[in-house]
């Protein structure tokens, strides 16, 4: 199973604010793919060692369009325009199940 790397993508759509719509299709920019995660034992921490990325939004910018309402008035409509995607470093958890330290223990018995 092959899964895209994150990245930023384009789709054109309409804005709509409170009735009121853009006058032509915005670029509007979002961000997708895969990012590295992995589950590991470590023997030092006695526990299974957890590294989660999510593709999310690296830098954005402010945008401002006019949006036409259907009493003919004009208003400005301004929204957060993702620039740049990437993986960033996030916490990994199971959803309804806390950490376990200690996974595997050994125990060692006198003879």
């Amino acid at each position: 199973m092959r899964h895209d790397q994150c990245n930023l993508t384009t789709t054109a759509i309409t804005i709509e604010n409170m009735g009121c719509l853009s006058k032509e299709l915005i670029n509007m920019t979002s961000c997708g793919g895969a990012c590295g995660t992995f589950t590991y034992y470590s023997s030092q921490m006695r526990s299974l060692e957890h590294t989660c990325t999510c593709c999310r939004e690296m830098s954005t910018s402010e945008r401002t369009v006019r949006l036409i309402c259907p009493d003919s008035t004009e208003v400005d409509f301004t929204y957060e325009h993702i620039n740049t995607c990437g993986c960033l470093k996030t916490e990994c958890a199971a959803a309804g199940h806390a950490a376990s330290p200690g996974v595997l223990k050994s125990s060692r018995r006198r003879r």
